[in-house]
């Protein structure tokens, strides 16, 4: 059989129908959030005019991680979901969630990472080198940090930390759940060096 210009067109335009079909059949794209953490055991919270303010700046992380994609490290090679992403940029999702938790666990404070209208009594600044889940199922966070008050005559807390967990990571449900767990572990260090209101 032979194939005239315009067998041939139709040839091509059947099988592009085919690989159109073909790619609507793919499952659809999930978006994962870090999560917040569970608020059933806090009560509402009453801040005083005076209440300490607390100022989270975003949290600072690599470059080839703070972007949308949920990343997976086999060695030296980064791998990229194609099934999945975070809903915002990473360094995003870890400051809200840290956020969230120190708010929780200091519920008399005021604890943000949005404008405030006057100075907060003191900053919070993080800095995560390493944030990886790799192949084999172990996630690992190296953060530093300062607690820097306004006052002057207060003293600078710095501080540093190493977290590892280990968990399953057959999907991109099981890597943000990972990851999860070990924001929340970095937000108990963090607010262990938080100096008590005065």
């Amino acid at each position: 059989m032979t194939f005239t210009p315009r067998r041939t067109l139709l040839a091509v335009m059947a099988c592009s129908s085919l690989l159109t079909l073909a790619g609507c059949a793919s499952p659809p794209l999930r978006v994962y959030t870090l999560g917040v953490p569970s608020d059933a055991d806090v009560t509402e919270p009453h801040l005083s005019a005076r209440a300490t303010t607390i100022a989270i700046s975003r949290i600072i992380l690599p470059d080839y991680l703070d972007s949308q994609d949920i990343i997976t490290r086999n060695g030296e090679e980064i791998l990229r979901s194609s099934r999945s992403r975070w809903a915002s940029r990473l360094s995003l999702g870890v400051t809200d969630l840290l956020t969230n938790v120190l708010s929780n666990k200091r519920p008399s404070e005021l604890i943000t990472d949005q404008p405030l209208a006057d100075v907060a009594t003191m900053r919070v600044q993080i800095d995560i080198s390493r944030f990886d889940v790799d192949a084999n199922g172990q996630a690992t966070l190296d953060a530093t940090w300062a607690v820097l008050p306004h006052d002057p005559n207060l003293p600078l807390t710095r501080e540093r930390t190493h977290l590892v967990a280990t968990g399953p990571v057959s999907t991109d449900a099981d890597v943000a759940s990972l990851m999860r767990g070990l924001v929340i572990r970095l937000a108990d260090r963090v607010n262990a060096t938080i100096p008590a209101a005065r």
